[in-house]
């Protein structure tokens, strides 16, 4: 079983447009309901596809700024429903957030309020290279053409190379599932720009600043949450990338126009 087989799987439908009536069979995501524990602890429960899981607990971790370097994980359990994580001394300080069970269009709510530095400068990217990456992200983007119901996440380094991609049902575990595969490939960050679809909130930049990437690219709309803070952590913030066109809303000098 491939990748996109394993996400979704067919449905019967009645298909109706305009006087033709007509059953039909479509692709639908599949989701499960998944839990991740840190050390033992439970930190937050998701519902997302269920694949890419080790690259998923890996990214969730460091996105939300519950392990501040991957390097500190010692072991991960893969299991149906259950990801178990143990990881020495690098957890940070603070109390884990409550057990819920959220969609997968959010994260857990958590030091959205960065007190960390602000990310440094030296990463630039062509605008040619930008607006190939908005190209490249909707071609990765295999399982939202057959269902129509997934975000897709592209970190892509100056030369246009694609890291890592991901897709899931939702926009902010399609970005974890992205940096862990980079961050479990040793892929420095630092050199790479996100491209994801979807709108971007404060949590969905505070998941880049925490993995370290600074120029982050939507074809979609920033929230004024997100904004402000890719303007306070250094970050490029760039909206409704539709080439030839596109919004630069932070930190413009790391785009060579």
């Amino acid at each position: 079983m491939n990748q996109n087989e394993a996400m979704t799987r067919d449905h019967e439908i009645l298909s109706v447009r305009e006087d033709i009536v007509e059953q039909t069979t479509v692709q639908v995501c599949i989701e499960d309901t998944i839990t991740i524990t840190l050390n033992g602890i439970p930190v937050t429960t998701l519902k997302i596809t269920p694949v890419d899981l080790e690259s998923f607990a890996v990214g969730f971790l460091i996105c939300e700024g519950l392990v501040s370097d991957p390097g500190c994980i010692s072991a991960i359990d893969v299991r149906p429903t259950l990801i178990s994580v143990t990881a020495e001394e690098c957890t940070l300080e603070g109390s884990l957030p409550s057990l819920e069970i959220r969609s997968a269009g959010v994260g857990i709510g958590r030091r959205q309020e960065l007190s960390s530095p602000a990310l440094g400068d030296g990463f630039t990217v062509d605008k040619k290279i930008l607006f190939e990456g908005t190209r490249q992200v909707h071609e990765t983007a295999t399982v939202w053409r057959s269902t129509g119901g997934t975000h897709c996440t592209i970190l892509v380094d100056n030369r246009g190379h694609i890291l890592s991609a991901a897709e899931d049902i939702g926009r902010h575990t399609s970005v974890d599932k992205a940096v862990g595969k980079a961050l479990l490939s040793g892929i420095d960050l630092g050199h790479s720009f996100m491209v994801c679809t979807g709108r971007l909130p404060g949590d969905m930049v505070a998941k880049a600043y925490r993995a370290g990437i600074p120029i982050i690219v939507s074809n979609n709309a920033p929230f004024s949450s997100g904004i402000s803070l890719a303007e306070r952590m250094n970050m490029t913030l760039v909206g409704f990338a539709r080439p030839p066109r596109m919004s630069i809303y932070t930190h413009p000098e790391r785009i060579l126009l």
